[in-house]
This record gives structure tokens, sequence and C-alpha cells, in this order.
């Protein structure tokens, strides 16, 4: 199975399931569009894509990758 969750301090967190990273981000940015800047969620992709993924997500959005331990990804909105 995976991980223990990380001893990150988060506001919510998003769990992407067993869904492509691309089907994940483009459901978290729906799940985000209302959240104010400086909000911290944990999300959750198990695809073996979003190490590589999420993190440019974040760099085009401008929003923060805090930290990753996959399948986990700490990320603070812009």
């Amino acid at each position: 199975m995976y991980k223990e969750i990380p001893d990150w301090q988060f506001d919510d967190e998003f769990d992407g399931g067993e869904e492509t990273c691309g089907r994940v981000i483009i459901n978290l940015h729906l799940y985000l569009r209302s959240q104010p800047s400086g909000y911290r969620i944990l999300v959750i992709s198990r695809d073996p894509g979003a190490p590589m993924e999420l993190p440019a997500w974040c760099r085009m959005t401008r929003n923060t990758l805090v930290d990753q331990k996959h399948p986990y990804y700490l990320i603070t909105l812009k």
C-alpha cells in the first residue's frame, strides 16, 4: 500500500484516487478555484506520472509545491 501521510500542516486534502494525473489536475483546479491565496492542500495522486506532472502544473499556475513524497503533494495556492 502507500506510505502514511506525511506530518504536514494543511487546510484540506484532495484525493485523486486512481485517476490519471491529467484528470486529477482538472478536478483539482475546479475544486480549488474558490479557495483563498495561501490555502494549503494535500493532494493525493497515485498516478506514476504525478511526480512530473503536479510540479509542472504548480509552475504553470504559480502555485507553490511545498513538498512531495509520492503519492502525497503539499501545495500552497498563490
